[in-house]
């Protein structure tokens, strides 16, 4: 087990690499969480002046439709300033020096695929929603279940994108799902690498803002609540960028049989001899 986690953290350490050479990244998901904050902010103000907060949390509808519409949100910035990462990945890949406004080009042209898989996730997960809230055990569990099955096929779904000009769903699931299936054991492993070199970061942000909140009053704990959630902010942004990066490298592998990022001077059957 401690075999995989080194090898893992190999990965992680190779996308940390191309983040390190491509500090402006950064700039990418961060646009994504300060503009999903923003519209949530701004729903929140809505249905605290019109009184609509009662209404969500008795009207079945209303709730599956704030549901879904925060899902549609959420996945369309999330998988949009995604791909603008994955294509600056490919385009650094390539020996290339790619900037934020190409990987933003390259992801408004894939804009109505984006929007497609925006409205699939959100459908699949109101729908996963309404079974755990009306199938008690049963349907918590079966949630459960899809909601891993369907989190391991759509791995590589933001770099299918990208680099598939198509907007048919079952082509970008299928060709994420045989990608994740030639590098199943390489993308496990790597994407807890990256969860176990970005987590203490969060966790220390967390315990600063618990601490401004709980133990402390005044500058001090406006000080300390500033530094954690900076330090959230951190850690998620390193998270996502170091995250899609690392998959498109095994995108790449998988795809292209194209040794690059952490694995370009290296064999990733090496890395990961026991992963088939």
């Amino acid at each position: 087990m401690s075999g995989k986690f080194s090898r893992g953290l190999a990965v992680a350490d190779g996308s940390l690499d191309m983040f390190r050479a491509n500090p402006r990244l950064a700039v990418l998901p961060l646009c994504s969480l300060l503009l999903v904050g923003s519209g949530f902010a701004v729903a929140a103000g809505i249905a605290l002046h019109y009184g609509l907060v009662a209404s969500l949390l008795t009207n079945d509808f209303l709730q599956y439709t704030a549901l879904f519409v925060s899902i549609a949100l959420t996945s369309s910035l999330g998988t949009f300033f995604n791909a603008a990462v994955a294509h600056c990945a490919f385009r650094y890949f390539d020996g290339d020096d790619p900037t934020v406004e190409e990987g933003l080009r390259a992801a408004w042209g894939a804009r109505r695929a984006i929007a497609v898989w925006a409205l699939t996730s959100a459908t699949l997960g109101t729908v996963l929603y309404i079974l755990d809230d009306k199938f008690g055990f049963l349907g918590s569990a079966a949630r459960l279940v899809f909601d891993l099955a369907w989190s391991l096929l759509t791995f590589f779904v933001v770099p299918v994108i990208i680099v598939e000009d198509t907007t048919n769903i079952r082509s970008i699931l299928q060709e994420s799902g045989a990608t994740f299936k030639e590098t199943w054991g390489e993308s496990v492993t790597a994407s807890l690498s990256v969860s176990l070199v970005t987590l203490p970061v969060v966790l220390v942000g967390v315990a600063c803002l618990a601490s401004a909140y709980l133990t402390l009053t005044g500058p001090t704990a406006w000080l300390l609540g500033s530094i954690g959630l900076l330090a959230v902010v951190i850690g998620i942004v390193a998270s996502q960028v170091l995250g899609m990066v690392a998959r498109v490298a095994l995108y790449e592998y998988a795809t292209k049989d194209h040794r690059v990022g952490p694995f370009e001077r290296r064999d990733p059957s090496d890395i990961f001899p026991d992963s088939s």
